[in-house]
């Protein structure tokens, strides 16, 4: 039997796979080019070793899987993913090319194909760092270690493992690391206990967190970026998450949640971009702090700007991949999702004012 807290964690856990289910239905409907071919190597992990993990059998894994990834996705969803997944790619690259050697910190990579894509374009002066759950962990590392092409990417060098039982695969160790890759089974709600030996702490690094720190309290969400903010000298943080706009569109959000168990913390908290920013400027102490919705990104507000995220030519190709008749429904939708960006006044990514926001 799972504990309150055991099951409260699965269902956040489930969130990774929903995540990875929308980038697979993107990836086939052809959004992403070129194509992630990485996303079926982390599914087929999940096919193998998700029966092992808590609170799951070989039937109750089979089930859920086929029930997350036979699921039809709808446009706007392919759409959403879409953009998320190309504006923090977007972020990425510009800090990559801005400095000689770079940190990235993932914040909850769980399945995140960002690291292997990365290292397939750029294979000099980057680490990259991912924590997540260790059961999650697991699934990511069994999804490298039996595979030689991801190997190749990290620089893994271990033998090929092979996990059939459940006590193997609770015995297996929720860490992988090489000279520039470290992945990190760890609660990110107990960062006082972790091993900070794999963290450069002088390198330029961006910390990014993609629907990971609204699962977690105002209070847990304040300790954990003020825990980096304190132990790195140069540091940046992009945080993509949901917001409720205090409206009736957020409110049937939040009864959808609640009713698999989720509980968005800072989804009330801080309901719109102004309290946002002002919990990364006053709470936090970032300054140069920058935040804008999906739905501005994506070029729904109306508003022109020579600092565009994503090209008309490019906007233009992918509205033509899924027609979407119902447009205010999802410019409402995507008005809910806000992409924040802070640093610290030691500290300055030129690259950032490459792109529009709509606070700054």
């Amino acid at each position: 039997m799972l504990s309150p807290s055991e099951k409260r964690d699965k269902i956040i856990r489930a969130t990774d796979l929903d995540a990875l289910s929308c980038r697979y239905s993107t990836n086939n409907k052809s959004y992403f080019q070129p194509a992630d071919n990485y996303i079926n190597k982390i599914i087929a992990s999940y096919q193998n070793h998700l029966q092992f993990c808590k609170g799951y059998s070989q039937l109750s894994a089979g089930r859920t899987l086929r029930s997350v990834f036979n699921e039809q996705k709808l446009p706007l969803i392919n759409r959403g993913t879409y953009l998320r997944t190309k504006v923090i790619d977007l972020v990425v690259e510009e800090f990559i090319k801005e400095f000689k050697q770079v940190q990235i910190i993932s914040l909850g990579g769980g399945s995140d194909t960002r690291c292997f894509r990365v290292f397939e374009k750029y294979q000099e002066n980057i680490k990259y760092i991912e924590f997540d759950f260790p059961e999650s962990v697991k699934i990511k590392k069994l999804a490298i270690e039996n595979d030689e092409e991801l190997k190749k990417l990290i620089g893994d060098t271990a033998e090929a493992k092979e996990i059939g039982t459940k006590e193997e695969f609770v015995q297996l160790e929720s860490e992988l690391h090489t000279a520039k890759y470290h992945l990190i089974g760890f609660d990110l709600r107990e960062l006082d206990q972790l091993n900070e030996d794999y963290i450069d702490k002088d390198t330029p690094t961006l910390i990014l967190s993609e629907c990971v720190l609204c699962y977690l309290t105002p209070k847990e969400n304040e300790d954990i970026m003020s825990y980096w903010k304190n132990k790195l000298d140069k540091r940046c943080y992009l945080i993509y998450e949901p917001m409720s706009l205090n409206d009736a569109f957020g409110e049937t959000m939040t009864q959808n949640l609640s009713n698999r168990g989720i509980d968005l913390h800072t989804f009330h908290k801080y309901p719109n971009l102004t309290t946002r920013h002002s919990f990364f400027r006053d709470t936090i102490g970032l300054n140069n702090v920058k935040l804008t919705d999906t739905s501005d990104i994506a070029g729904y507000s109306g508003s022109l700007s020579n600092k565009e995220w994503i090209s008309t030519t490019e906007l233009n190709r992918i509205n033509r991949l899924e027609l979407i008749d119902e447009l205010e429904e999802i410019r409402l939708l995507f008005k809910h999702y806000c992409l924040c960006y802070g640093e610290l006044h030691n500290f300055h990514f030129n690259g950032i004012n490459k792109y529009k926001w709509m606070i700054e």
